[in-house]
């Protein structure tokens, strides 16, 4: 698997405002955390099972992580880079990670150390047709308790897995499988 990291902390770089929603309402952070049964308020978990099975794990009890945001796509068009998976197409999806421990959520040095180990272990598994980045970004955390008027900033995770092939059916073979790979890592004691 390639795999690989990044840290974007600059100006211009995205952001997240946690917990977050749509200006209009209707999109929100779903605590699956909290309760996996709400797994079925997010549209892509429903739209793909493999999705739902990587939630799931990654928000249970025993993991170090939760998930806050989350989309899916198929894209044709491929970087000159990506020509050495010899596919014409991937399936493409972003995970944005926050820590479940509040305190974690503000050390860099645990994000970078992190982004770095995943990267390391993904990279000894065998090469095929897919890859992940793992992106430690800028968080702005509101706090809930007591309610702030000003949000602390911290940091979180921005996950992106593709699996690629010459039609949809392999591409979304190897996504599930990097998921699965993925998952693991996330939810391991060094996660």
């Amino acid at each position: 698997m390639d795999a690989d990291w990044s840290i974007e902390l600059g100006r211009n770089d995205p952001v997240l405002e946690f917990p977050w929603s749509s200006e209009d309402g209707s999109q929100q952070f779903v605590d699956l955390s909290y309760d996996l049964a709400s797994l079925d308020r997010i549209p892509e978990g429903r739209q793909y099972r493999e999705l739902a099975a990587f939630l799931h794990a990654v928000n249970a009890p025993s993991s170090p992580w939760i998930t806050t945001k989350c989309d899916v796509w198929f894209e044709r068009e491929l970087a000159e880079a990506e020509q050495i998976y010899d596919a014409e197409m991937k399936m493409c999806s972003y995970i944005d990670l926050v820590r479940r421990e509040r305190g974690e959520r503000f050390s860099f040095e645990l994000h970078e150390n992190f982004v770095k180990h995943a990267t390391s272990v993904l990279q000894r598994t065998t090469d095929e047709a897919m890859a992940c980045e793992f992106v430690a970004r800028r968080c702005w955390y509101h706090c809930e308790d007591p309610p702030a008027s000003e949000p602390g900033p911290g940091f979180y995770v921005t996950l992106y897995l593709f699996g690629y092939g010459n039609d949809e059916p392999h591409a979304r073979g190897y996504w599930n499988e990097a998921l699965t790979r993925v998952a693991s890592v996330l939810v391991s004691p060094l996660g």
